[in-house]
C-alpha cells in the first residue's frame, strides 16, 4: 500500500480527520484516481467542510459516471449540507438519489429518498419510498422506523408495528424505543413507556428528549424527586436548548416550587 494513503486510513480510523482530510486531498490531488478522490470527499462531507465536499465528490463522480453509490453519496451531501438554501439542497438531494436508484435499487438508497421527500413534506412519495425500501429489505430497520413516522397521526395503530419490528431487528435503535415510549405514554401504558424511555437512553444517556420525556412521565407517576433530578441533568447536558427549561420549570412550579422555577427560567437562553 502506499506510504500516503495508508497514513490517511491511519488517521481517519484514529479519529484525526482534519489530518486524514489533508492526507486523501494530497493523494487524490496526486494520483486522480475516483476512490481517493471519494474518499476525500467523503472525510471533508463528516467535517462539514461542504463546499470542499462538493468539488471532491464532483470530481469522483466525473471519473466514476456510472458508480450508484457515488451518486448516492452526493444525494447525501446534499441532504445534510447547511450553507445553501435547504429546499434547493433537498431538492438536489432527491434528484441524485433518484439518479443512483435508476443503476441499483436497495433499501438504503429507498430509505435516504424517503426521508428527503419527508423533509420536502411530500408526504405520499415518502411513504410509497419506504414501502419499497421494506419490500426489498425486511430486516432494513431504519425503513421501518421512518415510516412510522410517516404514518404517526393518519394510522398510529400500524405506526406502533413498525416500531416494534424495528427494535426487533435492532433492540439498541434508540429513536425507535424514544418514539414507542411516546406511543405507549399517549395510550396510557405508562410502565411500558418508562421501559422504553430508559432502553432509548442506554445507548446515549445524555439524549436531551428521551431524559425530558422520562422526566415528565416520572412526574405523572408522582416520582418527583427522580423527575426533578433527570429534569436537571437534562438541562444541564444542553444549556443550549430552550425548551427543556420551560418543561422543568412548569414541572417545579406544578410542585411548589415556585422560586425555583423563577431561577430555571433565568437560566433558559434567549430564542
Amino acid at each position: 500500500m502506499d506510504t500516503l494513503q495508508k497514513r490517511a486510513e491511519e488517521a481517519e480510523e484514529a479519529g484525526d480527520l482534519t489530518a486524514a482530510l489533508e492526507l486523501w486531498k494530497e493523494l487524490a490531488t496526486k494520483e486522480n484516481e475516483a476512490h481517493l478522490f471519494f474518499r476525500y470527499g467523503n472525510v471533508a462531507r463528516t467535517l462539514e467542510r461542504w463546499q470542499e465536499a462538493e468539488e471532491a465528490l464532483n470530481q469522483t463522480h466525473r471519473l466514476a459516471p456510472n458508480s450508484s453509490l457515488v451518486k448516492e453519496i452526493i444525494g447525501v451531501l446534499w441532504m445534510s449540507r447547511t450553507d445553501k438554501d435547504k429546499n434547493e439542497s433537498l431538492q438536489l438531494a432527491k434528484e441524485w438519489f433518484l439518479k443512483s436508484l435508476a443503476r441499483k435499487r436497495n433499501a438504503r438508497r429507498l430509505t435516504f429518498l424517503g426521508a428527503t421527500y419527508m423533509a420536502l413534506e411530500e408526504i405520499g412519495p415518502a411513504r410509497d419510498a419506504f414501502e419499497e425500501a421494506i419490500k426489498t429489505d425486511p430486516n432494513y430497520e431504519e425503513a421501518f422506523y421512518n415510516l412510522a413516522v410517516v404514518l404517526k397521526e393518519a394510522d398510529p395503530g400500524r405506526s406502533l408495528e413498525l416500531l416494534e419490528r424495528a427494535v426487533r431487528i435492532d433492540p439498541d435503535y434508540a429513536l425507535a424505543h424514544q418514539m414507542l415510549g411516546r406511543l405507549f405514554h399517549h395510550n396510557g401504558d405508562l410502565a411500558g413507556a418508562e421501559f422504553h424511555f430508559r432502553k432509548s437512553l442506554e445507548a446515549n444517556p445524555s439524549e436531551y428528549w428521551s431524559n425530558l420525556f422520562l422526566a415528565n412521565l416520572l412526574g405523572v407517576l408522582g416520582r418527583l424527586e427522580e423527575a426533578e433530578r433527570i429534569y436537571r441533568f437534562a438541562t444541564s447536558c444542553h444549556p443550549e436548548m430552550g425548551e427543556g427549561f420551560e418543561f422543568f420549570a412548569r414541572f417545579l412550579e406544578s410542585i411548589g416550587k415556585i422560586e425555583e422555577a423563577t431561577a430555571v427560567r433565568a437560566q433558559k437562553p434567549p430564542d
